[in-house]
């Protein structure tokens, strides 16, 4: 019975190896898709930064235009001054030119905040395309030693599945089926016990199931959780009654 429970501790053990391993091995697209993702946020902040200079560069041509426009309403109504006939008409023409030279003045300061925008615009393009390229090379980096990860995980389980399989050979077939049916609910299926307490509970082991694990004559289950109960030093040592 010892050697049987050897056997289940070895299996409990690569069990959590394995485990552990295919749940890194599982993650491991997800990984990949990161990357992608961080590759495109840079792209889309790129592509926006890019945008938005040219958004700032239109707005100042436009702005550009239209103080053209306006330069060339001026010198038309400035030389309309003396074909007026009367004073209202002259006046109604200086408060055209008066609006004129208001818009002007309103372009011109349209264009300073166009050139400010430009300005900021271009800086953040700058930003962005470095951005973009330090993080392609951390991506380089990162998915070469992801990729190399990923060849040592499939080793890894190459080798610790035989293994499994060689002690699921060497197991009782109900004992097998016992560890399986519990692994299937929860996990360690099987647990030392401390202090006449299941580890994997912490509930106390009544006394004859307490007996009855250092006879080690049978299979002891945890009546709580039902997990498989070892006495881890017994088993180590190698007694068997």
């Amino acid at each position: 019975m010892v050697e049987g429970l050897r056997h289940l501790i070895e299996l409990q053990s690569l069990d959590d190896q394995l485990r552990t391993l295919e749940e890194e091995h599982a993650a491991v697209p997800n990984r990949r898709d990161e990357f992608e993702r961080r590759g495109q946020a840079c792209e889309a902040k790129c592509s926006a930064a890019s945008d938005a200079l040219s958004a700032a560069r239109s707005e100042q041509r436009r702005v550009e235009g239209i103080l053209q426009e306006q330069e060339a309403l001026l010198q038309k109504l400035e030389g309309q001054q003396l074909q007026v006939k009367t004073n209202d008409a002259y006046t109604a023409l200086l408060h055209e030119m008066d609006r004129a030279r208001q818009a002007m003045s309103d372009c011109e300061t349209r264009i300073l905040e166009s050139m400010d925008a430009i300005e900021a615009a271009r800086g953040s393009e700058v930003e962005a395309q470095l951005e973009r390229e330090a993080v392609r090379e951390q991506i380089v980096v990162e998915a070469k030693a992801l990729d190399e990860r990923e060849r040592e995980l499939n080793d890894e389980l190459a080798r610790l599945r035989p293994d499994r399989d060689g002690v699921c050979a060497l197991l009782d077939t109900e004992l097998l089926a016992q560890y399986a049916r519990i692994a299937k609910r929860r996990s360690p299926a099987v647990v030392r016990i401390a202090n006449e307490m299941c580890v994997g509970c912490r509930v106390n082991i009544p006394p004859q199931s307490y007996i009855e694990i250092l006879k080690g004559e049978r299979i002891i289950a945890c009546g709580n959780c039902q997990r498989i109960l070892i006495h881890a030093e017994r088993v180590a040592a190698g007694t068997d009654p």
